[in-house]
């Protein structure tokens, strides 16, 4: 029996294969398709770039959160991410791997609290956290200039 993250996964590989429109559109989901279409009724250059800017943001992130050692499914980056993160635990270490060769890109350790790292290069990626209690991250996509 395949868990959800082994069914998800598999579900965007075949979307992939089928459709980059559709695995963008499965990603960000029916709200992030009528934000961005909402963002194209902008008739100010500013304006527009701004709500494109949020709404990217938003939908182009995601969160993860758990108790103890768990790690997320792979997930792709062209430009690189910012991982930001709140911990509760005694002992939180994040590390990040290449999810093509399981080479250790970044790791970071604290007690509990918030903070952010950054990876600063694209390609497929997962991350693993070892925690002796709750924590969350969120993965957002950088911008090319960042």
């Amino acid at each position: 029996m395949m868990n959800r993250y082994t069914l998800a996964r598999t579900a965007m590989m075949i979307l992939t294969a089928i459709s980059p429109a559709l695995a963008t559109a499965a990603t960000i989901g029916d709200k992030g398709i009528a934000a961005l279409r909402d963002c194209q009724l902008h008739r100010e250059d500013e304006a527009r770039l701004a709500c494109f800017d949020r709404a990217a943001a938003h939908y182009l992130s995601f969160d993860f959160h758990g108790n103890g050692r768990e790690h997320t499914p792979s997930f792709e980056s062209a430009e690189g991410f910012r991982l930001e993160f709140h911990s509760e635990s005694v002992i939180f270490v994040v590390y990040v791997f290449n999810a093509d060769n399981e080479e250790l890109v970044n790791t970071y350790s604290s007690g509990p609290g918030e903070g952010e790292i950054s990876v600063h290069e694209g390609g497929r990626f997962f991350i693993e956290v070892k925690a002796t209690d709750s924590w969350k991250i969120r993965v957002r996509q950088l911008a090319i200039s960042e």
